[in-house]
């Protein structure tokens, strides 16, 4: 049986993204797609007892994409298909995006991320898991790698593509200079983490060089004084994971990229400004953006650890 949205606030909220989504052309080839999608998501939260948008937080979110990854097929067996689920969250971003235009909220909430196997929320590290992390750091190099991983949310391409000139310590700027879409954005550290990658650099990357070439452009270089792929730097941190000897954390199966979607989430739950958050992670697309979505237009300082 088809649900029907019961609340007045909802219905208007419906109603007004349903020319939202027609105005921008969103529509075509999908029928009504967009707005059933939204229609399950209004009734569901009317039926946890949610009936005013302002309510909803990044708690609901995260139970609603849990309802969706066990929810049934309207049609044959099974669960619903991971193209569903990538769909009902894309329409999730939109609304939010059309709630922010129309000023319906004063803050937003984290949509958790999807990418080919749903992005689960229990990756992402809460501000005391990231503080655990780094005091079971053994090395200069770990807590350089959880600063530039997480203090400065960077994708572990950027991270093994980093040279040492990169780090700008006297402007405070980390420089990516070929992010996604080959793309170049400036970060900016925190104290803390220019304090944690300046010990890097004295202490423990110029005596990896000694006696080898002295020429090496890389940030994060092995043993061997060569750059660090990727992999060499996931199996660091998986090894500062394990160190933690928390159970909770080791099970979670962090990787680099998890801690990007962290220091996301962070900054949204601190009010950073929806601008900054999209420099600071370099997304090309508002729309990425918005998955992450709060009001605040002030830059915050970014969540020290």
């Amino acid at each position: 049986m088809k649900k029907t949205i019961q609340t007045k606030d909802f219905q208007k909220l419906a109603k007004s993204f349903d020319s939202f989504v027609k105005v921008r052309n969103y529509k075509s080839g999908k029928g009504r797609m967009y707005q059933n999608t939204l229609t399950e998501f209004l009734t569901w939260l009317e039926e946890i007892g949610i009936t005013k948008i302002k309510d909803v937080t990044t708690k609901e979110s995260l139970k609603y994409y849990e309802y969706l990854i066990a929810r049934p097929k309207l049609r044959g067996e099974g669960t619903l298909s991971q193209q569903s689920i990538k769909f009902h969250l894309f329409v999730q971003g939109l609304f939010l995006v059309n709630l922010m235009e129309n000023k319906e909220i004063e803050n937003g909430y984290y949509i958790p991320a999807y990418s080919g196997g749903i992005q689960n929320p229990r990756n992402i590290l809460s501000v005391e898991e990231i503080k655990v992390v780094y005091q079971n750091c053994e090395n200069q190099m770990e807590k350089a790698l959880l600063s530039v991983a997480y203090g400065c949310g960077l994708r572990r391409s950027e991270i093994n593509a980093l040279d040492l000139r990169d780090i700008q310590l006297n402007s405070g700027m980390l420089i990516v200079r070929s992010g996604k879409g080959s793309k170049r954005r400036e970060v900016p550290m925190s104290d803390t983490v220019m304090k944690y990658l300046k010990k890097y650099i004295l202490e423990e990357r110029n005596q990896k060089l000694v006696g080898k070439s002295q020429m090496e452009e890389a940030f994060f270089i092995n043993s061997k004084g060569k750059r660090a792929t990727g992999e060499n730097l996931n199996e660091i941190l998986k090894k500062m994971i394990e160190q933690t000897q928390k159970y909770e954390l080791i099970q979670k199966d962090i990787t680099l990229h998890c801690l990007r979607h962290s220091i996301a989430y962070h900054l949204t739950e601190n009010n950073a400004g929806i601008d900054f958050i999209r420099s600071f992670l370099g997304h090309s697309d508002i729309n990425t953006t918005y998955i992450y979505a709060i009001k605040n237009k002030k830059r915050k300082p970014i969540v020290t650890f």
